[in-house]
């Protein structure tokens, strides 16, 4: 019996399972972003095996960078640091959905296909996919945190300068990661519609999954941590720097790619996206979501522990009497004890629903301008004998 009972908690520090109705009842819309990210898996893993090339191969390599990189996340406590709302299937001692790992396919791949079809050249390329992710990324992020599918640490200074209680770091470092990935997958050239040799591919594929990692915390620390830590440089103002450099190498290293046809598939995947989003917005009741699972542990006020091994400072715990995050406790008769790891957390209502309708509205507007010239189809003129 005793053994059955330790092979049961093996698995469950792998793997563990929660009530789909349960979470439906709690967490409608989390339940929704999942379906919307599996439904998004399964699109892009379609269009890659419809159109062949190395698009399988980037799709199965891009689900395997991102478990890389989750996993990471996890086991470095200077960066674990954000905690997901309890799903139907959890991973990694409850902390990694399984949504969050197909998710990269849909961030990667849409952005990566949009991006070969405008720019030939590497540069502009890796640039160019950065801010197609930045732009899927926004209101997955703007909303999933109005509606706790997921916290962040309370007083880490790394993650302290937010945007609509997002952390600005969380769009750099999806920025600065898929430039890393980007330029490992495609050492070779960008071509995605020529393979190269298995060795070759093979090689490619060992670099873009365990390389892009380190590469990518490499080129996060460098420009972000001297600057942030060092100078005092809000995070925004890096950011738009970040942004500001990605849309100029963009444009100045701009090479179109003839494409004869229209993505389809991915175009209906992305109006269901963000029109999702838009949704939740206009007719979302944040206030009525329940958020069960693990959170920032909560402990005593006065306890303080150095950051990324600099000077600066942040609470060793959530301080229950004093913390500045989107949620509150009004959904449960007692607040967490003190040292709770698993707790009930509850959604606050929209301060303005409009101000959040008219910002989602805004990045759609910008999104699809800027994916515009992907989704065009380039007539092939056939030339007089």
């Amino acid at each position: 019996m005793g053994t059955i009972e330790q092979l049961s908690d093996i698995r469950q520090q792998f793997i563990s399972f929660e009530s789909i109705s349960g979470l439906w009842k709690n967490q409608p819309t989390y339940l929704i972003v999942q379906i919307l990210f599996i439904m998004g898996g399964a699109v892009t893993l379609l269009h890659a095996l419809t159109n062949g090339g190395r698009r399988p191969l980037l799709w199965l390599c891009i689900i395997c960078h991102g478990l890389v990189v989750e996993c990471i996340c996890y086991l470095m406590a200077e960066i674990d640091n954000f905690w997901h709302s309890s799903a139907p299937i959890m991973f990694f001692r409850h902390r990694l959905p399984l949504y969050v790992i197909i998710l990269y396919s849909v961030f990667y791949y849409i952005a990566i296909e949009i991006a070969y079809r405008t720019n030939k050249t590497k540069v502009g390329f890796i640039a160019t996919v950065g801010l197609n992710i930045f732009l899927i990324d926004l209101p997955y992020d703007i909303m999933g945190i109005k509606f706790i599918h997921w916290t962040w640490h309370d007083t880490d200074p790394n993650i302290e300068d937010r945007m609509y209680w997002v952390p600005w770091t969380s769009y750099y470092f999806h920025m600065v990661f898929s430039a890393s990935f980007v330029f490992w997958f495609f050492i070779k050239g960008v071509d995605l519609d020529r393979t190269c040799t298995p060795r070759t591919e093979t090689s490619t594929s060992l670099k873009a999954i365990f390389l892009s990692t380190p590469c990518g915390i490499l080129c996060f620390s460098v420009l972000y941590h001297p600057l942030h830590d060092l100078y005092n440089v809000p995070t925004q103002i890096i950011m738009m720097f970040l942004i500001a450099l990605y849309i100029m190498l963009s444009i100045l290293k701009r090479e179109p790619r003839k494409m004869f046809n229209r993505p389809s598939s991915i175009i209906l995947y992305l109006i269901v996206y963000y029109s999702t989003f838009l949704c939740f917005a206009i007719w979302g009741k944040p206030e009525n979501e329940i958020s069960f699972g693990p959170h920032e542990e909560i402990g005593p006020c006065n306890i303080t522990v150095s950051s990324f091994g600099t000077e600066l400072k942040k609470r060793k715990y959530l301080c229950i009497e004093d913390y500045n995050e989107d949620f509150d406790f009004h959904c449960v008769e007692d607040v967490p004890a003190q040292h709770s790891k698993i707790y009930t957390i509850c959604g606050t209502p929209f301060k303005n629903r409009i101000e959040y309708i008219v910002l989602i509205i805004t990045i759609i507007i910008i999104a699809f301008t800027n994916f515009s010239e992907s989704f065009k189809i380039i007539k092939q003129i056939k030339k007089p004998h």
